[in-house]
């Protein structure tokens, strides 16, 4: 039976599967949630979330989720260490946990690895910034969203395929610097055609400054640019 008959055979709007791992010397928890289209024959691309630093469990991403969701992809989000559903522990290494992460979703059916997106917010820039060969050692990503950027015109030229930067007003770290600056740095050492992003009314989250939830256009850009790299239709 093919991926696209077993989706078509289930009504759900949306399909959601949670599951345990092994974290870096901590059991991590996560989900993976499926758009309500059938499967295109080689697996729907991926949008992997990568956590900003704090408290914020798996469901404070959920706008996120539903951008990657309205846009074709799969998308994989996870409670980190001492939050939601995971153990919390003194040992092991955060970065560890976040690759680990990474490579479970590549392993979940109905995914085309060839078509995953790695999308991290705030400190989770500065992680995949150092760690980029890490997770491009499982996988080189298809594109990178990096939402409330901390990489500057030096630490962004580790990450080697498309990017696209988002920022908004009131991020602490300079647009000017982090958005602009980053964005043409990237285009002048690589030919992915990086773009850059500056949402007005915005908080460093990219909140709407207005009731606390995430930016329209922010999540416009984000679920545009989705789109584009990789087309409903699209397979390989």
């Amino acid at each position: 039976m093919t991926a696209n008959q077993i989706f078509e055979n289930h009504e759900s709007v949306e399909r959601a599967r949670e599951f345990v791992f092994a974290g870096d010397n901590v059991r991590l928890s996560g989900q993976i949630d499926y758009p309500s289209s059938a499967s295109p024959h080689d697996g729907f691309p991926l949008v992997f979330i990568l956590h900003h630093a704090g408290c914020e469990n798996r469901d404070w991403y959920q706008p996120y989720a539903q951008i990657a969701l309205q846009s074709g992809y799969a998308v994989f989000r996870w409670d980190k260490r001492g939050t939601g559903h995971s153990g919390a522990s003194g040992r092991g290494s955060t970065t560890q946990d976040a690759v680990n992460a990474y490579e479970i979703a590549l392993e979940q059916p109905f995914i085309n690895h060839h078509r995953t997106v790695i999308l991290a917010q705030g400190a989770g820039t500065a992680l995949l910034g150092s760690a980029y060969g890490l997770f491009a050692r499982i996988q080189n990503p298809y594109g990178v969203i990096l939402a409330s950027n901390m990489l500057d015109e030096e630490a962004i030229l580790a990450i080697d395929t498309r990017v696209e930067i988002v920022m908004g007003e009131g991020d602490w770290n300079p647009w000017q610097k982090y958005g602009e600056a980053a964005c043409e740095s990237h285009n002048r050492t690589y030919r992915h055609s990086a773009s850059f992003y500056y949402i007005p009314n915005a908080d460093r989250k990219l909140m709407d400054m207005k009731d606390n939830t995430l930016h329209l256009e922010a999540a416009g850009v984000m679920k545009y640019w989705l789109q584009t790299l990789c087309p409903p239709s699209e397979s390989i």
